[in-house]
């Protein structure tokens, strides 16, 4: 059965600092423009499935280090004076979690850390420091240097960095972190790329503009928003830690990402299905399913019991 695209859609202003919830369908009926149609240029089927692949990563990266963190709180023998960073990183088949600081020597001592199987990142145990794999100075170099540059730039120590160990680098996403369970923070994000040794910063990429206050909390009918939505003006098309903020945190319902003066609009879901959506005929242009294909152009045309419905998001 044809998916019904949601009419809804709230006016993006310019610029990552816009945001807010979707007001009901029959409220927010999108004009047919006047003029002819502007020509639309989708982002390649590469990249949306390197921002799906990159958007599991980061959320089982968060899996584990929320699961290792809550673990960490509940120690008897915890000593906050031993650690300033954490990471966590895959490496053979297991996921771990290391939290520790640096010494005067500059090298990093872990304090604790925390183990889980590869497939399943949130299952962390506690796991002896004296055993950790080696190369674990690089990681918290690149960690350390990548933390503190975005507080420098939005003042927030709740930081919480994932780790992607290259070839020739590691690369190094800093999100903002929250703990208000009605209020979620989207953008404040940025990519680093460090040397394999993590002492070279080799790139620098803000991800968003500032920070987007994402609110789910109940309005005056109790109602919570189905999803929300903001204006790209850095890229063209979804980031990675847009779509995994919306798997982590299912309560958002979704997110609309997309360019304040184009017709065409990104629909991100809690599953990892990316749609791109043309506003103006509320009609779906590519879907890149869950499950990691794309669907085939002939499932998004309506059908006639559709009628004028269109498609469900």
């Amino acid at each position: 059965m044809v998916r019904c695209l949601l009419v809804a859609v709230v006016v993006l202003a310019a610029g990552c600092r816009a945001h807010s919830g979707v007001t009901p369908a029959t409220e927010a009926k999108v004009a047919a423009p006047a003029e002819a149609e502007k020509p639309i240029t989708l982002v390649s089927d590469e990249e949306l499935l390197r921002v799906q692949k990159r958007a599991r990563y980061i959320v089982a990266s968060e899996k584990g280090a929320i699961r290792a963190t809550d673990l960490l709180l509940k120690r008897p023998d915890l000593d906050r004076a031993r650690m300033n960073w954490f990471f966590t990183v895959p490496r053979g088949n297991a996921w771990y979690t290391v939290f520790g600081r640096f010494d005067p020597e500059d090298t990093f001592v872990p304090a604790y850390a925390y183990r889980a199987p590869i497939e399943f990142s949130a299952e962390m145990e506690d796991f002896p420091v004296a055993s950790l794999p080696e190369g674990m100075d690089a990681v918290a170099r690149a960690v350390s240097a990548a933390s503190e540059r975005v507080y420098q730039v939005h003042g927030r120590k709740q930081l919480n960095p994932v780790v992607v160990e290259e070839d020739d680098a590691i690369t190094v996403y800093v999100l903002q972190g929250f703990d208000d369970t009605s209020l979620y923070l989207l953008g404040g994000d940025f990519r680093f790329r460090f040397s394999k040794d993590g002492r070279q910063k080799l790139q620098e990429l803000p991800l968003h503009q500032g920070l987007i206050p994402v609110s789910i909390a109940p309005d005056g009918d109790g109602e919570r928003p189905a999803f929300s939505a903001h204006a790209h003006v850095l890229f063209p098309g979804p980031m990675e830690t847009e779509l995994a903020l919306v798997m982590l945190y299912p309560v958002l319902g979704g997110l609309f990402v997309g360019a304040s003066d184009q017709d065409c609009i990104y629909a991100l879901s809690p599953d990892g299905t990316i749609r791109a959506v043309r506003l103006s005929r509320e009609e779906i242009l590519r879907e890149l399913r869950s499950d990691g294909t794309f669907a085939p152009p002939s499932s998004l045309v309506p059908s006639k019991e559709d009628g004028d419905a269109g498609v469900v998001l």
